[in-house]
């Protein structure tokens, strides 16, 4: 399941490509890791405060996301310098920091310890995320997806598997990283879960992870599309 944390990362990633001033606020001791996978999984770049003067940081990451609201903008800082700031605020500056605050250290795990040198977060997972977000952010689609549910058909030595299911639209979402193509044996099996589904009365969307993660709106739109031909046909 998709944890909380890319959840929300991604989440604040469609509410800035829909117009809305957003700084992303890390707290805690692997907040840098974990936002450098992120970023990297993403493939994009983020302008990033770090400086001591909190207050000075604050006042520049705010002036510069509602300026230019698709823009990444994010702020490291500790919970005490946070609080400390934070303390008897109650203008515009206070209420852009609390609704971008992660306090990466309370987040679930996103995985067991993994290896030196390799990425903390799961990409796949990152992509769901984001296309699970924006789904849910949109109101024609809002609450009517899963993430990763189960069909009672077999597909393989498995119950057959769908990364984002709606069972009252009979709407099938996969999403795509680029080993999908690149191994002629996970093609095959792909064009053979498609059958599958199909075979069940499913609509099967296919994106790709790398789209849905840079920009989902054009995905969301496709699945809007199979809605409306979903509610026309009797």
């Amino acid at each position: 399941m998709v944890n909380e944390l890319l959840r929300r990362l991604a989440r604040d990633q469609w509410v800035r490509l829909h117009g809305t001033p957003r700084v992303t606020v890390l707290v805690g001791a692997r907040a840098r890791e974990v936002y450098r996978s992120w970023l990297a999984l993403a493939e994009t770049t983020a302008v990033v405060h770090e400086a001591d003067d909190l207050d000075r940081s604050i006042r520049e990451a705010c002036a510069q996301a509602s300026a230019c609201p698709a823009d990444t903008v994010a702020i490291f800082t500790t919970a005490e310098k946070l609080s400390a700031w934070r303390a008897g605020r109650s203008d515009r500056l206070a209420a852009m920091i609390d609704e971008g605050l992660i306090a990466v250290d309370e987040a679930p795990a996103v995985a067991a310890a993994p290896p030196a040198g390799t990425a903390v977060l799961d990409a796949r997972s990152a992509a769901e995320a984001a296309m699970f977000e924006a789904l849910e952010a949109t109101p024609a689609t809002a609450g009517r997806f899963k993430l990763n549910e189960y069909l009672s058909v077999r597909f393989g030595s498995v119950a057959c598997e769908v990364d984002l299911l709606s069972r009252a639209d009979d709407i099938a979402i996969e999403i795509d990283g680029y080993h999908h193509f690149s191994d002629p044996s996970r093609y095959r099996r792909d064009r053979r879960k498609d059958l599958l589904l199909q075979m069940q009365g499913l609509i099967v969307i296919r994106v790709l992870a790398e789209d849905v993660l840079i920009d989902p709106r054009e995905a969301v739109t496709t699945v809007c599309q199979a809605m409306a031909h979903r509610r026309a046909v009797p």
